[in-house]
């Protein structure tokens, strides 16, 4: 009994996430309706004809062929001709205006979960892999518009003539009709039964082809160290089995779907032989016309082959149902916090003092294990800090929570008299200007990566951004200058020239207060004297944020505070702090003192 009960709630479950998955596409749909429902017209007119000729042969038979009257024959086939025309305009337009509704439906799907997927928490893009976001954002999308362009209105046309193509059979003859009811369910009970077998199959095959996209997006991004570490067999070797599970996974589907197609052609055929025995001994006996057992098997034929298709469209609508539902799950993924869409009137300005107020962090995956524990920290207007301390000491997290990349999990934050968490993402992000240790290029020309942030800028500004950057002279020594192509995530700089074209970025945004993430980190003496001397222009009149690896890029900063495990530990001058902070001097001893 509870067995039962479980599948009971099981199926219940299914049928709840299909009907929810295909309500994705009601919004979409909607500012088409009219489109939709010419589309429609045009089906229902082609559904309309097709059932129609039925009558058109049993008139030939009857009254044009047996008949004698050549007069008659030739008007039926005229009229024939006449609904042969009606079914191809009204195909024509069907097919027109569903494939144009499906592609601008489509459109709008992917633009919709694009934007639904850039509005997401920094913890939700730590854990979902990129190879299966994109598989939804192309491969699943594409299948719905299989199905909309063409599937779905097949699907329908082929319901119209399986309701009408019944109803007509009934009329033409109550017993055959009998005898029609039995074959039916058996050509259905498969569809039914192998449906939900087919579902699942289609959804294991699509997650297939997503790990496959997962491994190729990860293995493509990271070439440099699959080549430095010389892992390009293993990797081939794991693609492969990863190509081969999908083989699998798609064979199985492929097998449902055979299995599928050949009962039900098997039992459509031996349906059509019963009719057409059953037909044959009334003709014999005279109780039914040659032209009304021509009408009759034509109609039954039309709900066989109705039937037929609708298992073959099922499949699809199966693979379909599979996307559409991976798609749902990503629109059922919402963050925590939802920025305000507007912003509460208040006298912040440009330039305002920063508050930590007792902030805490940890992720949410790892709740025991607390990232920032009672942050305490005022930074006035115009006043240059550096957080400095061991790896994992929070650090980063601190300009994360600033940007509101995650919230605190306690504590507050404020610009101003402002809670940040009150601020729109434009309003508190125009603010701030980060320069990170792995600077975000885009496979853009080096004009567009600078005005990323300020999209609006002209050239000469971008021009401007970049001489202050210290960036200038060698995009001028470019082939192509500003017109040159950096390559997918700026392969074609060294370090310092995507640092300093970051550098150029935050100049053209013009923000009042600047984060440097460990900026030089990563550069050698020269690349580094440059970037510095592009920072110290940068963060002139600004409030600045700097976490440095390297003490001496920060000894001259108004005040440093240093951190380990997740706490401020000490705050003061570089020289305070040689003679108060053990942890800082040991840094500086390590680096600064061995230097001497």
């Amino acid at each position: 009994m509870t067995k039962l009960t479980s599948e009971t709630e099981i199926k219940k479950k299914s049928v709840r996430r299909s009907l929810s998955a295909f309500g994705i596409l009601v919004p979409y749909i909607y500012p088409y309706r009219w489109q939709l429902v010419a589309a429609c017209c045009a089906l229902l007119m082609i559904s309309i004809a097709m059932l129609s000729l039925g009558r058109g042969l049993a008139f030939i038979v009857d009254e044009g062929l047996a008949g004698n009257n050549p007069a008659f024959l030739t008007r039926t086939i005229i009229v024939t001709l006449a609904i042969a025309f009606v079914l191809a305009i009204g195909s024509y337009f069907r097919a027109s205006l569903i494939n144009q509704l499906g592609e601008r439906i489509i459109a709008d799907i992917r633009v919709a979960l694009f934007r639904h997927i850039l509005s997401q928490s920094s913890n939700w893009f730590e854990t979902a892999r990129p190879g299966d976001i994109l598989t939804s954002l192309t491969t699943d999308t594409s299948i719905i518009q299989t199905v909309l362009g063409s599937t779905l209105s097949m699907a329908v046309r082929n319901i119209i003539l399986l309701i009408g193509g019944l109803a007509l059979v009934i009329i033409s003859s109550p017993k055959m009709s009998f005898v029609l009811a039995v074959i039916v369910p058996l050509i259905v009970f498969p569809l039914v039964l192998l449906a939900r077998y087919l579902r699942q199959a289609s959804k294991t095959a699509q997650e297939k082809v997503s790990d496959l996209a997962v491994l190729a997006e990860e293995s493509i991004s990271g070439i440099r160290s699959v080549h430095a570490f010389s892992q390009e067999l293993f990797i081939e070797s794991k693609f492969n089995i990863l190509a081969n599970e999908a083989v699998f996974a798609a064979k199985t589907r492929a097998r449902l779907r055979g299995l599928l197609s050949g009962l039900v052609i098997f039992l459509v055929i031996t349906g059509i032989g019963c009719l057409l025995w059953v037909g044959g001994k009334d003709l014999q006996q005279g109780a039914i016309t040659a032209g009304e057992l021509t009408s009759f098997v034509f109609y039954a034929f039309l709900v066989a082959a109705s039937v037929g298709a609708l298992s073959e469209i099922g499949g699809e609508m199966q693979r379909a149902l599979g996307a559409l539902e991976r798609i749902t799950e990503i629109f059922n993924i919402h963050p925590k916090f939802v920025a305000p869409k507007q912003q509460m009137q208040t006298s912040t300005t440009l330039l305002s003092d920063i508050i930590f107020d007792d902030v805490s962090f940890n992720y949410e995956s790892r709740p025991d294990w607390p990232v920032l524990e009672n942050i305490n920290i005022s930074i006035r207007a115009g006043e240059h800090v550096a957080l400095v301390g061991p790896s994992g000491a929070g650090k980063s997290t601190i300009l994360h929570l600033l940007l509101r990349f995650y919230m605190p999990v306690a504590g507050q934050i404020r610009i101003g008299n402002m809670p940040i968490n009150h601020m729109t993402n434009n309003a508190l992000r125009s603010y701030l200007g980060l320069v990170p240790q792995d600077v975000a290029l885009f496979s853009q020309t080096i004009k567009q990566n600078i005005s990323f942030g300020s999209p609006n800028a002209n050239f000469s500004e971008i021009q401007q951004a970049a001489i202050q950057a210290e960036a200038h002279q060698f995009i001028s020594n470019l082939p192509e200058g500003y017109d040159t192509v950096v390559g997918e995530k700026g392969i074609r700089l060294s370090g310092g020239q995507r640092q300093r074209i970051a550098i150029a970025r935050s100049i053209l945004r013009k923000p009042s207060i600047m984060l440097l993430d460990e900026a030089t980190s990563a550069l050698d003496s020269k690349s580094e004297a440059l970037v510095q001397k592009a920072i110290r222009k940068l963060c002139l009149d600004k409030t600045s944020i700097v976490i440095a690896h390297r003490l001496s890029t920060v000894i001259d900063v108004d005040r440093i505070f240093v951190m380990d495990k997740g706490r401020i530990i000490a705050e003061g001058s570089h020289e305070h702090l040689l003679a108060q902070s053990e942890l800082y001097y040991q840094l500086a001893k390590h680096q600064l003192l061995s230097e001497c």
